[in-house]
């Protein structure tokens, strides 16, 4: 498994669900990067995720996607997105796939059937992410300053979790903090003892 950004899963839900409806209106046509962006930009104006999307970045978002049609055992809306100059898929793509065999069966398909949601995908890949994060912060030791400065957020987010800790118990979280767990985490360990 690929190791997927936040960004990365949110593009490909978004960029999924313009591509099904893509399908659906235009069989048998494709779509180039650039328009893909500006469609998602159109859908969806708001949206941080797609307000930072670029065309030359789309390869990651788009191989989420090929993960996802893969697993749900329909045809690669991938496909359709070319470049603007060759008007054929991305050279990633084409190392694995004939560009054309897998648009006609994408054209073949029955799309106006199709009522996946994202969320299931999202949801794995969204664990995997927190997970990958939380491992990284573990292995990764905050210097003392930093874990107070963090500490005291967390104090000022959350009076009602933090009132009755003591002097004492703050230290050994500012500790575990230093050691890699978030202000939560730590406050969790400690719990026994606040």
């Amino acid at each position: 498994m690929v190791n997927r950004t936040l960004l990365d899963i949110e593009l490909a839900r978004i960029y999924f669900e313009i591509l099904v409806d893509y399908a659906r209106s235009y069989p048998g046509k494709t779509i180039q990067y650039g328009q893909l962006v500006q469609l998602a930009n159109d859908r969806y104006p708001n949206n941080q995720f797609v307000k930072s999307a670029i065309a030359t970045s789309m390869g990651r978002r788009l191989d989420a996607l090929r993960e996802f049609t893969t697993q749900k055992n329909i045809p690669d809306l991938s496909s359709l997105v070319v470049n603007k100059l060759t008007g054929d898929n991305g050279e990633g793509f084409k190392k694995s796939f004939d560009g054309e065999a897998v648009r006609q069966i994408v054209s073949d398909f029955d799309w106006s059937k199709v009522k996946l949601d994202f969320d299931n995908y999202l949801v794995e890949e969204r664990l995997s992410l927190e997970e990958r994060e939380r491992k990284s912060r573990k292995s990764k030791k905050i210097k003392e300053p930093e874990a107070r400065t963090m500490w005291w957020v967390f104090c000022k987010e959350n009076p009602m979790l933090v009132d009755s800790v003591t002097y004492e118990i703050k230290e050994k979280i500012i500790l575990l903090i230093m050691s890699g767990q978030t202000p939560n985490e730590a406050l969790d360990s400690v719990g026994g003892e606040a």
